[in-house]
């Protein structure tokens, strides 16, 4: 079964090299003098499987060395190699390690969801929280690799959110808020933002202060709703941004401030949310809290327009501007 998995990782690792650095026959021109082939991977291979000079986590850590090259001769494709000597071995890190690039995929090494399921798979069977979140995703989303099983991606996510694991915490909050797998349930969707959010998820504090702001599992306060948007927004989350801004523009939860709502719309629509840039034209148009800038207003009622805003391309039309900014 390890020679198997070992032939499956050389064979991932020659299919991640360029054709570029193949010859007319197909065999593998070397990068430089110390980037091994998938052949002389396959053979090392053996070699390290037999050695005893390494143990799994001296394994593994030579293995980030040549990840990060803070090594002579450093190579991803050894990385790869250490690795999975050290997963073979159970070693949870390594697992997790080899899982995450095969599914996020290298400039050298392509991505392979099989292999990626197998090492995540190690690891989430062996308590690791991350791979749990990782496997869960694949589960959710399902692909043409990995069949959807919602029931698999909840389990997974709760096994990693009883532990803290702050992502799996946030989606178990989604699955209960949209009744998705699970029976809709305000309350417990709040139990998992709130442990996600204690965490410093921003995505998390935005729920919550949606939450509090309609009262969805929680009496409505907007002043906590405020003070959600807040958190997530100063962290750099852009529909956060927005969020605040609103509260500014409408004195929820916080005196009314044009100035600060369009310091906040001017954030997010510069991140390229739709509304923000609706509403930050709006100001430029009017001057609210802004100085009136016509050509500004113009240009974010553009970016709207071109996110699909049906105002935006009704107040474009009513100023007879044009629906794009004119080719340079």
């Amino acid at each position: 079964m390890r020679r198997e998995l070992m032939r499956r990782v050389a064979m991932s690792l020659r299919a991640a090299t360029p054709a570029s650095q193949r010859t007319a026959s197909g065999a593998i021109l070397s990068r430089s003098s110390f980037m091994p082939s998938a052949s002389s991977i396959f053979t090392s291979a053996r070699c390290f499987s037999s050695s005893s000079a390494l143990d799994a986590n001296a394994e593994f850590l030579r293995g980030v060395q040549h990840l990060m090259g803070k090594i002579e001769n450093a190579s991803v494709h050894y990385a790869v190699l250490h690795w999975t000597n050290a997963a073979e071995r159970g070693h949870v890190k390594a697992q997790s390690a080899l899982g995450n690039l095969y599914l996020k995929g290298h400039p050298e090494i392509a991505r392979n969801e099989e292999l990626a399921k197998q090492f995540l798979q190690q690891a989430a069977d062996a308590g690791h929280d991350g791979s749990c979140h990782e496997i869960g995703k694949l589960y959710f989303h399902g692909s043409d690799v990995t069949e959807k099983d919602l029931s698999r991606a909840f389990e997974y996510w709760s096994q990693a959110a009883a532990r803290g694991h702050m992502a799996a915490s946030y989606d178990l909050g989604y699955m209960y808020a949209h009744g998705v797998h699970v029976p809709q349930d305000d309350a417990k969707s709040m139990q998992f933002f709130q442990q996600a959010a204690a965490k410093g998820m921003p995505e998390a504090h935005r729920a919550l202060g949606n939450a509090f702001l309609h009262g969805r599992g929680v009496g409505a306060d907007a002043t906590k709703a405020a003070a959600h948007f807040r958190v997530a927004a100063e962290s750099g989350f852009a529909p956060a941004q927005f969020d605040l801004g609103a509260c500014y523009m409408l004195g929820r939860g916080v005196d009314k401030d044009s100035a600060q709502a369009a310091q906040f719309f001017f954030l997010a629509a510069e991140a390229g949310v739709p509304e923000a840039q609706l509403c930050l034209a709006q100001l430029y148009e009017t001057g609210d809290g802004i100085p009136s800038d016509r050509e500004k207003a113009v240009q974010y009622y553009q970016f709207a327009a071109k996110n699909g805003l049906a105002p935006a391309v009704a107040a474009l039309q009513r100023l007879g501007a044009p629906l794009e900014p004119p080719s340079a």
